[in-house]
């Protein structure tokens, strides 16, 4: 469906400018919009709407992108324009936000909108204030029929109680409170145990010039939606999906056998076409808070090394758990490292060397190099260092120096991305 002009082309003038000067800078607008919202309506708080800010400014620099090119081209948004705000919309109906509160906020955002464009109209712009009006109530018809449309189609009728109540309960569990009460008021029968299991995808690449991310962040939501979706057909009733802005995470009943659960993991990866990292912590109901907290500090780790997308425990990462914990004993590690700090192509060739298990060829190809220039490389690492890679109880102590090195610095944020 392509844009739809209205009336003739050229931007709209006020006050001898584009209407749209006003708001060329749209990011930071929509962050700022955002923030005001956040604290002066009550709408942000009476439905938890804070949980997805970061989710809700990225839909609103793109509805000022829409709204500007309205008023520099006279285009109305198509359906494949307004993507991200029927992903937003599909959410926040799911969970259980009235779709008059999300219509309210769509309102005001246009009214803030016109109110920044029209602090430049001067007496001269009589007729093109007219002209701005019915621009603007053209776009905010399309978007109020959009957004409905969105809303209705996600939420068939008697699903929004049941959805946002399980939401709830999920939520008593993972913020440690006692979920027992609120789960006999539902009628829903907890378990003793319970494995909890965090799911994280990539972003995707951006697209050909692309301003933003908000489309990775979307197909990433969607990735990361398909894989609950998948996991939840294995596990059916017995499975519970946290509420934002714990997404990904999944609460699966008792114990199921650790192998079945990654065979489950792989499937979904197989059926979705991006990789897919699981961390699962088994706990007792009591404990589910203290779990998910320990699966968000692995999935930290897990990325933050640059670990292959797998299914992972703490018994697989207990090591480089242990060694990234702060103290004297990572710091001495990280010691063995420093004399490679004014030789960084050194400590380079060393990281993706213990990344590809000491494989020559491996490493070479990775850095565009000769293996005879990797093997000179090893030997320098060896001098400075005083550690030999090629002797195991030498790289036992290099490869923990890396994981340690890796964590030493707060200069590098790679926690999981928030969707």
């Amino acid at each position: 469906m392509s844009p739809a002009p209205l009336n003739t082309p050229g931007p709209l003038t006020l006050g001898g400018e584009p209407a749209s000067t006003a708001v060329r800078d749209f990011v930071p607008l929509a962050a700022d919009l955002m923030t005001h919202f956040s604290r002066a309506n009550p709408i942000f708080k009476s439905f938890h709407m804070e949980s997805v800010h970061e989710d809700l400014v990225a839909v609103t620099a793109q509805g000022l992108q829409l709204a500007i090119r309205l008023l520099d081209h006279r285009m109305l948004p198509t359906d494949r324009d307004l993507d991200s705000i029927h992903t937003l919309t599909v959410r926040q109906a799911r969970k259980g936000v009235p779709l008059s509160a999300i219509l309210t906020l769509t309102d005001e955002g246009i009214s803030t909108f016109r109110n920044l464009i029209l602090s430049r109209a001067d007496a001269e712009d009589t007729a093109n204030l007219k002209e701005l009006n019915h621009l603007l109530f053209t776009f905010a018809q399309r978007l109020h029929s959009f957004v409905s449309v969105s809303y209705l189609a996600a939420t068939p009728a008697g699903t929004q109680l049941e959805e946002h109540s399980a939401g709830a309960l999920v939520k008593a569990m993972l913020d440690g409170d006692d979920p027992t009460q609120l789960a006999l008021q539902l009628g829903i029968e907890l378990a003793p145990r319970y494995l909890v299991l965090r799911l994280l995808v990539s972003l995707p690449q951006p697209r050909p010039g692309a301003r933003d991310s908000a489309h990775q962040r979307i197909q990433a939501y969607r990735d990361l939606s398909a894989a609950q979706a998948t996991i939840a057909a294995h596990f059916g009733a017995a499975l519970l999906e946290a509420p934002a802005p714990q997404r990904g995470l999944v609460l699966i009943e008792g114990t199921p056998h650790w192998e079945s659960v990654c065979e489950v993991v792989r499937q979904a990866q197989a059926k979705i076409g991006v990789p897919i990292t699981a961390i699962g912590e088994d706990a007792a109901l009591a404990d589910v808070a203290d779990a998910q907290a320990t699966t968000r500090e692995l999935a930290h780790l897990v990325r933050r090394l640059g670990l292959p997308a797998q299914s992972y425990r703490m018994q697989d990462l207990a090591l480089e758990y242990q060694l990234t914990r702060s103290g004297p004993g990572r710091d001495s590690l990280i010691n063995l490292l420093k004399p490679l700090d004014s030789n960084p192509e050194l400590l380079q060739t060393l990281s993706v060397h213990l990344a590809n298990d000491q494989h020559r060829q491996r490493t070479a190809s990775v850095l565009g190099l000769h293996t005879n220039t990797v093997d000179n490389r090893i030997k320098r690492i060896a001098h400075l260092t005083g550690l030999d890679p090629t002797l195991p109880s030498e790289l036992i102590k290099l490869r923990g120096a890396m994981i340690s090195l890796a964590f030493g610095s707060t200069d590098t944020d790679s926690r999981p991305v928030k969707l």
